[in-house]
């Protein structure tokens, strides 16, 4: 357990230490929050139900989700790329040390992130907005967070072990989610889409976090999202088994 939080430390000094990191994962989804805030916040969005929601109530978990995403997924697969080119998985391999302790500190930093992105969401929204979780939802919203780390945690260590090299890490996992961002609730609310493009994107895993997370925050909503639970699990399953198919310590290239 000591050299497992000595590896989180690691990581965490490393992540506070890459700028361009530091603000793609922490900065981004706040400053989006606050600027679809200005532009949209008061107008009135169908979220499913006969109760009316102000888009300021959707915009909050959906870039919650987002940050949980770019702090599991984005971040984790970029990481993970360099570090196994640089031959740093490769040196880890050649000391006592367990191999399983790279992947399970950056799994443990990336869910510290991650939840730290949820807690300035919640207190951004409560401070700024006025927009609060009830607190009988408040344990599903935890429970939706940690199933969502995990999940996208095991799709990013899948993105890692499939990408060819650390240049193509960044263009590679953004060109993944940023089209899932407009389509899965994120940047606009699926009340809003072509039922043919809402229906295609609810089948990949953004667009079933965002339902979960959000689930909390609509008070007339129908009954907890189970559904979306099972194909967001469904896709961490896919995930290790792509990982455990492909994953390898050594670079790719040389």
């Amino acid at each position: 357990m000591r050299m497992l939080v000595e590896q989180v430390r690691a990581d965490l000094i490393a992540f506070a230490r890459r700028p361009e990191t530091l603000f793609f994962t922490v900065f981004l989804p706040v400053i989006f929050l606050v600027l679809f805030e200005a532009i949209f916040g008061d107008i009135e969005v169908s979220a499913g139900s006969d109760y009316a929601l102000t888009q300021s109530t959707l915009q909050v978990p959906a870039f919650m989700a987002m940050g949980i995403v770019s702090a599991c997924f984005v971040s984790l697969a970029i990481t993970m790329v360099n570090r196994r080119e640089t031959g740093l998985f490769k040196r880890v391999r050649g000391t006592p040390a367990p191999a399983w302790l790279l992947i399970a500190g950056q799994g443990v930093t990336s869910l510290l992130i991650g939840t730290t992105m949820v807690v300035v969401m919640l207190l951004v929204g409560r401070i700024a907005y006025g927009v609060e979780v009830s607190v009988d939802r408040l344990p599903w919203l935890v429970l939706s967070v940690l199933i969502g780390a995990a999940v996208f945690s095991c799709l990013g260590i899948a993105l890692a072990s499939i990408t060819p090299s650390s240049e193509a890490g960044p263009p590679l996992a953004n060109l993944l989610v940023l089209p899932l961002y407009f389509v899965s609730g994120v940047f606009v609310p699926v009340a809003s889409l072509p039922d043919w493009l809402s229906s295609a994107a609810s089948v990949f895993p953004i667009a079933p976090f965002v339902k979960m997370i959000t689930w909390p925050y609509d008070p007339a909503a129908p009954d907890i999202p189970w559904r979306s639970v099972l194909l967001l699990v469904g896709w961490g399953v896919l995930g290790l088994i792509v990982a455990a198919r492909f994953f390898r310590w050594l670079p790719r290239r040389g």
